[in-house]
């Protein structure tokens, strides 16, 4: 008798307007902590558009039966041994893609968070659209970490040829049937969405990472209003904009603020004449350089100081 138990995947929900942690938390009986360390956040704070996951449903158990003669093989294959035979003769590296996260690809890899922090030198969980990580050693590690846990005892080689083979069916089985289920429900959302919540996301990031305000700067070591949203739009659409805001009217189809969704462009000043520019990441929020002396940050629309007009960037 062979089992092994496979892990199903997490329930995962797209937050709308008006979303909180705690609403979410009570609207699907998980707790308010386990959505945060779930998906890595640091404060309470999320936006619309953003992608969460809930948590991971029950172990499943395929089980495959092997008999020749008298003689029989029992082996425990647990998830790493299943993450080890599929990316064993996975890549060194790995371009990142629209919506992915250290988190999802340390588990498409078998690996830990803090480990592709390493292995890549980053400082924080901050990485962006095109960007190439290394994953390098990770099918080796995942097998010699999870050597405990496999018990095999075999009379004869070829109930061990038979058993391994097996489950290896078994859990590519399991595995297509999982990923074909979960793109059938999320393809028609993902092609709509990933794209504004690309340029939402890596805005919101920025604003977790400290970077002043320097003038005329488009880069992590500094940037202005119009830099911000021209490197936004580079390293998530590949949309190359002018670092100028009366310039970047250009390149937006113009609507008042009270129609702006997440991913289009504030404006202020007179259309012609505007000189201030930032990023709206939905409920009445957006991301934006203010002024030198402060760092690229979260701020709230409000009537001291509303924008003049928003835009949505031309393809």
């Amino acid at each position: 008798m062979f089992a092994g138990p496979l892990q199903a995947s997490a329930k995962t929900v797209t937050v709308k307007s008006g979303d909180t942690v705690w609403k979410l938390a009570n609207k699907y009986g998980v707790s308010a902590s386990s959505i945060e360390k779930a998906n890595h956040l640091s404060k309470d704070m999320i936006f619309a558009g953003q992608k969460l996951v809930l948590g991971s449903t029950t172990n499943k158990t395929v089980t495959k039966t092997v008999t020749k003669s008298t003689k029989t093989t029992k082996a425990n294959v647990t998830n790493h041994q299943a993450t080890s035979l599929k990316t064993s003769a996975s890549a060194s590296t790995y371009t990142v893609k629209s919506g992915d996260s250290l988190s999802k690809i340390s588990r498409k890899y078998g690996t830990t968070v803090s480990q592709l922090k390493s292995w890549n030198h980053l400082k924080s969980d901050f990485i962006y659209t095109g960007q190439k990580l290394a994953v390098k050693a990770t099918a080796a590690k995942a097998s010699t970490g999870t050597t405990k846990s496999a018990t095999v005892k075999s009379t004869t080689s070829a109930a061990k040829k038979a058993s391994a083979t097996s489950a290896v069916k078994s859990i590519k089985k399991a595995t297509a049937t999982s990923t074909t289920s979960k793109k059938t429900k999320t393809a028609k959302a993902d092609a709509v969405s990933a794209p504004v919540t690309s340029v939402t996301s890596l805005a919101v990031k920025l604003a977790s990472e400290k970077i002043p305000y320097v003038w005329g700067g488009s880069s992590l070591k500094g940037m202005d209003c119009s830099g911000l949203v021209a490197y936004v739009y580079a390293h998530t659409l590949g949309i190359s904009l002018p670092h100028n805001t009366v310039a970047q009217e250009a390149h937006v189809s113009k609507h008042s603020v009270s129609k702006a969704v997440p991913g289009d462009l504030l404006f202020w000043g007179a259309a012609g004449a505007t000189y201030h520019v930032a990023i709206y990441i939905g409920n009445n929020q957006f991301v934006a350089a203010p002024e030198p002396g402060e760092n690229v940050q979260i701020q709230t629309i409000s009537s001291y100081f509303k924008p003049s007009f928003a835009g949505t960037v031309k393809a």
